[in-house]
């Protein structure tokens, strides 16, 4: 919850005295604040049962006034001491013209932001790669939607969230929907120029919609999230199959979001990347909370037994929640872009440290 809104907050709380009438109390009211829903019966008030009903009333609400209280002031401490800094990125054109463009991941390499989006405004749609940076005006655009044996444009549309081993950047392309199926392509960054088509060092094919890669050179392992994280592939830097994770493995993690209607609770990671050993994650809670849904999590030994994590509520910014897309991790600072680019397009940073120094405990 943002300053702004925390500070205006108000709330009601409504307690049945009666079968026949119902009263409503503002917190932090005198006894003005007492309206009674039925203003006929307010007469009533004066006989013993009115006043048991408004005894009753006003202690009730008063603890539970006192709590949402606390609870909007923590809201509103956490949402005044996060830094939050706005970085104004460039208008999305292509070819001249002004595009719109649904993002997916982020990662920030040398200086240079890199945006994988998927391009909602032509038919068919297409998946791009996109750079820019701090001083630029504009962005270099690649086109990276595979095609078929005669040169169509396939349904692999949906680029997602991705990372850097260094030398090459990993992104997962996949249909637009539940169980479609992927293409893992690994791009050469010496290769990217602006202006020339993109050409994939290699690539491996995925039987699931692969929403977000993962990876952790030194241990030579890729880590691939599914649609809302109900399952997590494990490959080596060869393209070969490791190990899956399944329901069980990532419930215990607060990971996954059960796509039956069970109604299971958990984190969709929309965009992580590994930061040394560490594991970081972004993505919307899937669940019961009346506060913001975005989570930023950190895994030690993610793949172990007895992995650890940290997590933390992310507070809305001006109504956005900051982990609905990409994310990325660079110098001690957390990159957010949660909006699809067009005319005006902005990137939030805030420290690591600070966002972690008031670790929430949220699911």
């Amino acid at each position: 919850m943002d300053t702004a809104l925390a500070s205006h907050a108000t709330m009601t709380t409504v307690i049945p005295c009666s079968e026949k009438w119902t009263w409503g109390f503002t917190p932090g009211c005198d006894m003005a604040g007492l309206r009674p829903f039925n203003q006929d019966l307010s007469r009533e008030l004066s006989g013993p049962f009115g006043r048991r009903c408004l005894s009753r009333l006003l202690w009730k609400s008063f603890r539970f006034a006192t709590l949402a209280m606390l609870v909007l002031h923590n809201l509103h401490s956490w949402a005044g001491e996060l830094a939050v800094e706005i970085i104004g990125l460039p208008p999305l054109r292509i070819l001249g013209q002004p595009a719109s463009a649904h993002t997916q991941g982020l990662e920030l390499i040398a200086g240079h932001y890199y945006v994988t989006a998927r391009r909602d405004d032509i038919r068919p749609r297409r998946a791009l790669l996109l750079r820019t940076a701090p001083a630029r005006t504009d962005w270099d655009v690649w086109d990276i939607t595979p095609v078929d044996a005669q040169g169509a444009v396939t349904a692999l549309d949906h680029p997602g969230g991705m990372q850097s081993d260094g030398r090459r950047l990993w992104i997962p392309l996949a249909e637009s929907k539940r169980n479609g199926r992927s293409i893992i392509r690994i791009f050469a960054l010496a290769d990217m120029t602006a202006g020339r088509p993109l050409k994939s060092e290699f690539e491996f094919s995925v039987n699931d919609h692969i929403g977000a890669l993962a990876v952790e050179a030194r241990r030579g392992l890729v880590l691939g999230a599914n649609w809302d994280t109900e399952t997590v592939y494990v490959w080596d830097l060869g393209g070969r199959l490791q190990r899956t994770l399944t329901r069980s493995d990532l419930e215990a993690r607060g990971l996954g979001v059960a796509a039956s209607g069970e109604g299971r609770p958990g984190v969709a990671v929309q965009d992580w990347k590994f930061v040394g050993a560490e594991l970081v994650a972004s993505g919307l809670f899937r669940g019961s909370t009346p506060d913001s849904r975005s989570r930023l999590l950190s895994f030690e030994s993610f793949l172990e037994s007895d992995s650890r994590k940290r997590v933390v509520a992310l507070p809305l910014q001006q109504g956005t929640q900051l982990a609905n897309e990409g994310m990325a991790v660079s110098d001690g600072a957390v990159y957010f872009l949660p909006e699809d680019l067009g005319a005006t397009n902005r990137l939030f940073r805030a420290r690591f440290a600070d966002l972690f120094r008031k670790e929430s405990g949220a699911p």
